[in-house]
């Protein structure tokens, strides 16, 4: 049979195209992560939980958003090329994905990039035309810190993502790593020494891994919105992977069936839960949105942990009405 040409030729230009693809699959970046950590530092009357830190090969110096046309990637200018024709956005986003993975990176030689994030949880309503920021600092040793940062999820009344980047060198990535965290208030600082133990993940669509904010009140509001979508089934998506076969679904309020509806809440850390450690708990409200006049129809109160993939996923719920 494969000694037809018309059966030869197409075989030789599949295994072609697989050598191209598994080439270009290993040009891509690397992203290590580090997600064993059940730190939980107290910052004045709050507390600091880290989540991980993540360390990429990606250039993060050099971002796919260039000023000067004539510096612009071609593939970018074909992705603007598709929009200024109107191809619709189910055309526009494979095309990109797959011109993005037959193309050489831009990877960092010398010093990666790092960031180690976590949650602060206050026990008041935060202020935001403030910063938490000015109550602690975060950084890691051996390492240089470039910037951190904050970013509030308006889910969350309370609680804040905070986080530090930076670079460091890929040769100390098997050494142990010092956590730096200075409470400004107390005048205290906490010292994790830590040995990662490291997962290493291939970035294939190169898109920054330094933006990503992984809050623990995501998979709720997520959860939520599934329910009163009237889709059960991509709402469990957000449930712990294990539990979703026998795991029971809130009943969506009447009052706000078929309505656009809004999920708000306060966070806190509880050190054990059941048969979980490490749980975050989520007092959340669901109402009619409005910004100066939301009233909430509907109470209940999550459970999320992160998983083993350092993804937030629910483990159980109650009504608190």
């Amino acid at each position: 049979m494969f000694q037809s040409k018309w059966v030869r030729i197409p075989i030789k230009i599949i295994l072609i195209w697989l050598v191209i693809t598994l080439y270009f699959y290993f040009q891509h970046p690397v992203v290590y992560r580090c997600l064993d950590f059940d730190a939980n530092i107290p910052i004045g009357d709050g507390q600091l939980l880290i989540h991980e830190i993540r360390v990429s090969n990606l250039d993060e110096d050099h971002r796919y958003y260039p000023m000067d046309n004539e510096e612009m990637p071609w593939r970018i200018k074909i992705l603007y090329k598709m929009h200024e024709l109107g191809l619709p956005l189910n055309w526009q986003n494979p095309v990109y994905r797959t011109l993005m993975f037959y193309s050489w990176p831009l990877l960092a030689e010398d010093l990666w990039t790092y960031k180690i994030s976590g949650t602060f949880i206050s026990p008041k309503d935060i202020d935001t035309s403030g910063s938490v920021l000015d109550s602690f600092s975060l950084y890691i040793y051996p390492a240089m810190k470039d910037y951190d940062g904050s970013q509030r999820e308006e889910t969350v009344r309370n609680a804040v993502m905070a986080y530090a980047e930076g670079k460091i060198d890929p040769q100390q990535l098997d050494n142990p790593l010092i956590v730096n965290i200075v409470d400004k208030e107390n005048d205290r600082t906490t010292r994790l020494v830590i040995t990662p133990r490291w997962q290493k993940e291939r970035l294939i669509n190169r898109f920054s891994q330094t933006d990503h904010y992984n809050s623990p009140a995501t998979p709720v509001r997520n959860f939520m919105d599934k329910i009163y979508c009237g889709q059960p089934q991509q709402a469990l998506d957000y449930v712990l992977t294990e539990l979703r076969n026998n795991f029971p679904l809130p009943a969506p309020s009447e009052q706000l069936k078929g309505q656009d509806i809004k999920v708000v809440g306060r966070l806190s850390w509880v050190d054990v839960y059941e048969d979980y450690l490490s749980v975050y708990r989520m007092d959340t409200e669901v109402g009619k949105p409005s910004e100066n006049n939301f009233i909430p129809v509907q109470k209940l109160t999550f459970y999320t942990i992160i998983d083993q993939d350092g993804n937030h996923k629910i483990i159980d719920w109650k009504s608190a009405d």
